[in-house]
């Protein structure tokens, strides 16, 4: 590889099966500004589907913000970040419901459904 090499654009393929071997990204909300808010998540993709699905609470405050504003993205790197995924689309919350081990905890699901998917990859050498 030539040391100043350009991004390798990721296909479909290749972008869904990076977001299958990885479990955490950082989702982007937006405040009620416009500006956006950015969480640390563990998410599991769906290649069938194309969503993204997110365990949280319901005091987030990015709950609070997909509440007020759907449109969500979840940014995902290698470890060496020299490859990336974004998934942008708009995000949908589940019912709420209480768990049994701590029945003050108040959990909902997240799913971001694929609206655009892209990244590349520096094949640094």
């Amino acid at each position: 590889m030539a040391k100043n090499a350009p991004p390798r654009a990721l296909d479909d393929a290749a972008l869904s099966d990076f977001l299958a071997e990885h479990t955490f990204g950082a989702l982007a909300t937006l405040k009620r500004d416009g500006r956006p808010h950015l969480s640390t998540v563990v998410y599991k993709w769906d290649p069938e589907t194309r969503e993204i699905r997110i365990s949280t609470t319901e005091d987030r405050l990015k709950v609070k913000q997909i509440r007020n504003n759907p449109h969500a993205s979840l940014y995902v790197s290698s470890a060496d970040h020299w490859k990336f995924a974004v998934v942008e689309g708009e995000a949908e919350l589940s019912e709420v419901v209480r768990t049994p081990e701590d029945p003050d905890e108040r959990r909902l699901f997240i799913t971001l459904k694929t609206g655009k998917l892209y990244g590349t990859a520096l094949d640094i050498a």
